[in-house]
């Protein structure tokens, strides 16, 4: 049986980035960044930098998100980490290969 780590790494598309999840909550939610970034007590510059992919969703963010949105952290956090892991395994991935415990 896989987990999720190497179901991850075998995906051709990148997993579905966190901004991308958030942009649409907020246009159906009819919210600018703005609004929301008052909501989750954080600069607008902070939200715009995550809306356009530029800065992660750290813990921080990720308890701002759940409380504000109701889901809790977790899901912001997985999202972030298997786009993460999917972007370090293309950039790495010949490195990686070449780890193994056998002789």
């Amino acid at each position: 049986m896989k987990n999720s780590s190497s179901f991850i790494l075998e995906k051709q598309i990148r997993p579905v980035h966190p901004s991308e999840v958030i942009a649409d909550l907020l246009e159906d939610l009819e919210m600018t960044a703005i609004e929301f970034a008052q909501k989750l007590d954080v600069s607008p510059d902070t939200v715009e930098a995550i809306i356009q992919g530029r800065l992660p969703v750290t813990v921080d963010m990720a308890i701002r998100l759940g409380k504000a949105l109701g889901n809790g952290p977790q899901l912001w956090l997985n999202l972030q980490q298997k786009v993460d892991i999917w972007d370090k395994m293309q950039q790495k991935a010949e490195n990686y290969s070449r780890i193994c415990l056998g002789s």
